[in-house]
């Protein structure tokens, strides 16, 4: 973000997700064709948020400086056509809810992002490559016999 995200100062950062469906394109008119989605999460300055009606647990958002972090369930963005992976996602920081002036910026533009893995699949991962090797490293050589 430009700043420091301080708490209960105005504003709110809203991410946009189109998870396959994503006809809602409420910013064209603003020259912001690209962005589209069918979800929205609500991050607020004070660490808490929510996906529509449900309320995300604040032990999952997390602000340092000028930058945040929120965990949010994959069951709460259920699919409406994409893999998880081809999601696109737009943030857009308001400073209220007054009208399309009230928005700084626009970004990544309705960009495709990865999912992160989680440490638990880079172990399993990490596990699977190690035991993979030690059976390569045991396997019995054939001696040639010409």
């Amino acid at each position: 973000m430009a700043g420091t995200i301080v708490s209960g100062s105005p504003g709110i950062y809203v991410i946009g997700v189109n998870t396959g469906t994503g006809t809602i394109r409420p910013f064209a008119s603003i020259g912001q064709r690209n962005v589209i989605f069918n979800q929205a999460i609500v991050i607020n300055k004070d660490g808490t948020g929510r996906l529509g009606a449900a309320t995300l647990d604040p032990a999952d958002i997390s602000i340092v400086g000028n930058s945040f972090t929120a965990r949010i369930d994959a069951a709460l963005l259920p699919s409406t056509g994409f893999a998880f992976d081809r999601y696109g996602f737009n943030l857009w920081p308001r400073v209220g809810f007054a009208g399309n002036s009230d928005i700084s910026d626009f970004a990544p533009d309705n960009a495709l992002l990865s999912a992160v893995p989680e440490p638990a699949s880079w172990a399993l991962m990490i596990a699977g490559m190690g035991v993979a090797g030690a059976g390569l490293r045991r396997r019995r050589q054939v001696a040639a016999i010409a």
